[in-house]
């Protein structure tokens, strides 16, 4: 008996999104319920020096007790470190899904953010882009420089979502990396991987 309580523990807890391991991408299961949630189809690359740190949908605020219209927006953060399971606790999830309109569906792992991809039904458009062909898609991209880092901003559609990546450029994450990413991306997006 003890044997099948901790079999059906064990089983509860992966299916959990958040008591998964660190992967390179969102592991199948936790994307097929964001794409639910989200009421679209999403792309989450996978990336040989990046794991997901993080998973969350945004959903539209709410006004005198009512959800105004406005999209909902998946956010998928990648670190280059594998970082701890930072805990969370049902209190804290229950907070953010009521007051602050988000729900967190993976991680959230220790690390700094490298990428952070957000998907959504609204249009995107960069102030001040430059724009190139990417696989065929025209996308809009800019660079910023803070007191945090350089980071490179992409912006394009597909079908009916936009997807927008932002990465912090480093010594391991170049312009090139961020090409290769939206490049592998708009490729999954095509069903050409």
């Amino acid at each position: 008996m003890k044997r099948l309580l901790l079999c059906t523990a064990m089983t509860l807890s992966l299916l959990v999104g958040c008591a998964e391991p660190q992967s390179n991408t969102l592991p199948s299961a936790i994307e097929k319920q964001m794409e639910e949630q989200i009421g679209m189809d999403i792309a989450v690359p996978s990336n040989d020096k990046l794991v997901v740190k993080y998973a969350e949908i945004r959903y539209p605020p709410i006004v005198n007790g009512q959800q105004i219209a406005g999209p909902s927006i998946a956010t998928i953060v990648y670190t280059d470190e594998k970082g701890e399971l930072l805990p969370i606790t049902d209190e804290q999830k229950a907070e953010m899904r009521n007051r602050q309109q988000r729900e967190i569906f993976y991680g959230e792992y220790a690390g700094r953010p490298i990428v952070i991809m957000e998907i959504s039904t609204m249009k995107n458009s960069l102030h001040d882009a430059k724009t190139a062909e990417i696989e065929g898609i025209t996308v809009e991209y800019g660079q910023k420089e803070a007191a945090s880092g350089t980071y490179a901003f992409y912006s394009f559609h597909h079908q009916n979502a936009s997807y927008m990546t932002i990465f912090l450029l480093n010594d391991t994450t170049t312009t090139d990396d961020a090409v290769a990413f939206n490049r592998k991306l708009i490729r999954q997006l095509q069903g050409k991987q």
